[in-house]
């Protein structure tokens, strides 16, 4: 907003008034995007749990069925720049292999959602369309942070399994402020939202430890993962994905937080 841009939410309830409009919808019905001249859309069920066949319906209806119905909305609309959601799931496992944003589609069930996510927005003409494939968020109110710092603040972190696979991360600030980079330029197709200092989940772990002072010398083993977590803890947990943000740092941005040590310092102050 301080950008000169209004900003519009959609919701299942209305919220009171404020800086932002809001709009009710449920997800399932027309959505109106009278006025709107870009869309961006974050939806998704969360995937950080054990993949059952009744998640994995939800899953897809919150991302591929949901795209496809703001895409067919945005054909309608004034809408000429759509900003979708999708992961770096998208990559696979691919060991130490470096992964811009021209890599191929990997293999695995995390791999195909993410290709069908993506091609809900294929069709559409006259809009410029960005699919974010983002990293782990590093920030106040992600998932994955809330959960890193509980279980590492009570000293009971640890590498998963070897340690040995590559963690794209992403600092909360510069994920916001990517998408707004994308936004606000002349940017289309795939962009990774990762930092450009990747690591593996080893030094992960011992920056993460460090920062919170606390051990972290509890390692999950990796047969106890997928016991545990299943294909959640094969595809995401375990798997390595050596990201790098080549279409950011190729059309300007800036990340404030680039380095791991520097972003969890931030996080912990």
């Amino acid at each position: 907003m301080d950008r000169g841009w209004k900003v519009v939410g959609f919701s299942r309830a209305l919220h009171e008034k404020g800086e932002i409009e809001w709009r009710q919808w449920d997800g399932q019905g027309a959505v109106d995007l009278s006025g709107c001249e870009a869309l961006i859309n974050l939806a998704g069920e969360p995937i950080d749990q054990r993949w059952t066949a009744a998640r994995k319906k939800k899953f897809y209806e919150s991302r591929v069925t949901l795209s496809e119905r703001l895409s067919s909305a945005t054909r309608e609309s004034e809408v000429r720049v759509f900003l979708n959601a999708s992961a770096i799931g998208f990559y696979g496992d691919r060991g130490d292999d470096l992964l811009p944003e021209l890599a191929s589609v990997g293999e695995g069930y995390l791999a195909d959602l993410c290709l069908k996510w993506e091609a809900a927005g294929d069709t559409l003409s006259n809009v410029r369309v960005c699919y974010l494939r983002t990293g782990v968020v590093l920030g106040e109110g992600g998932r994955a942070w809330e959960k890193l710092a509980k279980i590492f603040g009570l000293g009971l972190g640890g590498r998963l399994g070897s340690g040995t696979q590559w963690m794209p991360w992403i600092h909360l600030a510069d994920e916001v402020g990517g998408i707004i980079h994308c936004l606000e330029n002349e940017i289309a197709g795939p962009v990774n939202l990762v930092a450009p200092g990747s690591v593996r989940n080893s030094d992960f772990t011992k920056a993460l430890g460090g920062a919170l002072k606390r051990p972290a010398i509890l390692p999950a083993p990796a047969f106890i993962l997928k016991l545990i977590l299943g294909d959640f803890a094969e595809e995401c947990l375990l798997a390595s994905c050596r990201v790098v943000p080549a279409v950011l740092e190729k059309s300007g941005y800036q990340f404030q937080f680039p380095e791991l040590n520097e972003a969890l310092a931030d996080l912990v102050s």
